[in-house]
């Protein structure tokens, strides 16, 4: 059953109630997938605009026209800044323009914040994990042997067929230096 054979309005490849229903599928996925962009679409832009809200002075600013510079005075009452843009040996320049022609801030609003201290949350927790592990691993505790990294290590250990005769010589020694004890 294809999606031509339901336009076409051949029901011969199934019921009739299956063409509904397969349309019925295909409009809630396409409503779902308009509902969860949208959200998105939604938190993008209040952090876009929580992000022009917290620019100050200092802060480097990138303009929709690709222009760089550093933000010198924020007008709030009529939603301009002025920043400028040069050195001291080529000339110092000043522009004002709306917030609204700013593509790309240095600043960081509420929301950003929240979300990078989040991730520096999840960040140090791994690595506590990660040292925990390294330090039982390093240092384990009294009385317990030290986990084996490899499971075969004991499998491997060659059997007394396979290891080699010790010399007369090396007996010998070992029984004069136990008379000697």
């Amino acid at each position: 059953m294809s999606i031509f054979n339901l336009l076409e309005g051949d029901a011969t490849t199934g019921t009739p109630w299956m063409n509904y229903v397969l349309i019925g599928l295909i409009v809630v996925a396409i409503v779902v997938m308009f509902i969860f962009s949208g959200r998105r679409n939604k938190q993008s832009q209040k952090e876009y605009e929580e992000q022009m809200a917290a620019i100050k002075p200092g802060n480097k600013v990138l303009t929709r026209g690709g222009i760089c510079g550093v933000v010198v005075e924020v007008c709030d009452d009529d939603e301009t800044i002025v920043f400028e843009t040069g050195s001291e040996t080529t000339g110092k320049s000043y522009i004002r323009l709306e917030k609204s022609q700013i593509f790309q801030t240095d600043a960081k609003g509420p929301t950003q914040i929240a979300r990078e201290a989040a991730e520096a949350a999840k960040k140090a927790e791994r690595e506590a994990k990660a040292a925990e592990k390294n330090g039982r691993a390093a240092a384990p505790e009294a009385g317990l042997p030290e986990p084996s990294d490899d499971a075969f290590e004991d499998m491997a250990a060659p059997s007394a067929a396979e290891t080699p005769a010790e010399t007369p010589a090396e007996t010998s020694e070992e029984t004069s230096e136990e008379a000697n004890k």
